[in-house]
């Protein structure tokens, strides 16, 4: 007979180092899931939002290359709108009935609010979806009438639509 099995060290856990999408999810309030985790993960790779179908896929390769389950898809689009109601991350509508994803811009966030305040831009011809990050919009908003007085804004979208540069060169 061998030695007995030594219990498992629970402090390694404890001293990790702080992981962002850990922190993110705990501050909204969010349950901590290795779903939430991966999908926050690589929504925080991508230089522009992108679909649920590309969020799956790419869930899916990453699942291959580490040996891992791969996802389920209805808890993948579940947790895509469990991050947008949390304000974690924002749905794009392009006007194709196919929404884009991303995360918010926290470098702006305060406190629980976070912003996501720049406009997109929708290439017509490829359906290129890209954040204009360096772009502003101000809406001035009329002085509020006394039925309004209880309106609120949860969110801003302006989405532009046009030509982008790889599909302008190709004309």
């Amino acid at each position: 007979m061998g030695s007995p099995t030594p219990a498992p060290d629970f402090r390694l856990v404890t001293t990790a180092p702080s992981d962002p999408h850990r922190e993110l999810l705990k501050h909204a309030k969010l349950r901590v899931t290795q779903v939430r985790l991966d999908v926050l993960a690589t929504l925080s790779e991508q230089r522009q939002p992108i679909t649920a179908q590309q969020l799956f896929e790419a869930l899916c390769a990453s699942a291959g290359k580490r040996r891992k389950p791969k996802p389920d898809r209805v808890t993948v689009y579940r947790t895509l709108n469990t991050l947008v109601d949390a304000n974690l991350a924002h749905k794009v509508d392009p006007g194709d009935r196919v929404f884009r994803f991303s995360l918010t811009d926290h470098a702006h966030c305060k406190g629980d609010h976070h912003a996501h305040e720049h406009p997109h831009f929708v290439c017509d011809d490829c359906g290129t979806v890209e954040c204009l990050e360096g772009a502003e919009v101000s809406i001035k908003r009329p002085a509020p009438a006394a039925e309004d007085s209880k309106r609120t804004l949860k969110q801003q979208d302006v989405v532009l639509h046009g030509t982008c540069g790889k599909c302008a060169d190709e004309d």
